[in-house]
This record gives C-alpha cells, structure tokens and sequence, in this order.
C-alpha cells in the first residue's frame, strides 16, 4: 500500500489522518463554522472528485448548511417520516433544532452535512444526515442504526 499523507490540505483547512480501520482512511478538520472528514473506502488518497467536493462544501458551507436545516425542517414536518407531535414541535424551534455540522465526504465524490446534535429522537447517538446532489439537498440520512466506526 502507498504511504498515506498525514496532512491534506482542502482550501486552507488542514485535514489530520485518523486512525481507522486497515481498509478505510480518514482524515478530519475543523473550520469555521463546522468540521470536515473525507472517508475514503477502500483505502487510499482521495480522489480529486472527493477533493473538489470537500472545496465547495468549505467555501459554500454557511449556505449549504441553511440549506440543509431548510430540509430537514420540511421533510421531516411530513407525514412521512411519522414523528409524534412532541417532536413535530421541535421543528419549530428557530433557530433550527440542528447544531455541530459535519461534512462527510466519500471517495467517489457524494457528501452529506451531518448535524450531530439535535433534540430529535432520529437523532439520538449519531445526528441526521442530509445528502447532497451537488449543492443541492436529496435526502434524509437516518443515522439511528449506524454503527460507529
């Protein structure tokens, strides 16, 4: 296997490696506003798709991130998702009830903003998840039954 670099550097954030499992590599940062992970499977440099998507999601982030919460707030309020009504009157709260983004970024360039606090029952343990086509929200990660890696 090629040695991985410790450090990548996205549009001036600096993404450290993490330790991960032998077949995944990880690197993660913070950067105003929010943090950053690239999570390349199998193992590797990430692709120059996961680097141009991990550049928008910094530079666009404030907008994506509204975007995002606009989402949620509206997916989530339809009949749907079934949420009871005490948790239907979570998504009233202004702001948002969706705090600590975090962009995850895979390989072949797909990316979500992940809010890993909300009072939301669905997202208890690992947050909610909001997939990107571009720049445009698509849909609704459930991460209630994800296991941590």
């Amino acid at each position: 296997m090629t040695r991985l670099p410790q450090t990548i550097d996205v549009n001036g954030v600096a993404l450290q490696r993490l330790d991960a499992p032998e077949d995944i590599a990880c690197w993660s940062g913070a950067f105003d506003g929010g943090e950053i992970t690239l999570l390349i499977e199998p193992a590797g440099e990430p692709s120059a798709q996961a680097l141009d998507a991990a550049e928008g999601a910094i530079t666009e982030f404030d907008d994506l991130r509204a975007a995002a919460a606009t989402f949620l707030l509206t997916e989530l309020a339809s009949d749907s998702w079934g949420l009871a009504a005490d948790q239907r009157a979570l998504l009233a709260q202004r702001p948002a009830p969706f705090d600590a983004p975090e962009v995850v970024v895979w390989q072949d360039g797909t990316w979500m903003i992940r809010f890993a606090e909300s009072p939301l029952e669905i997202a208890e343990d690992y947050g909610i998840g909001v997939l990107f086509a571009g720049r445009v929200p698509v849909s609704i990660e459930d991460l209630s039954d994800t296991d941590e890696v």
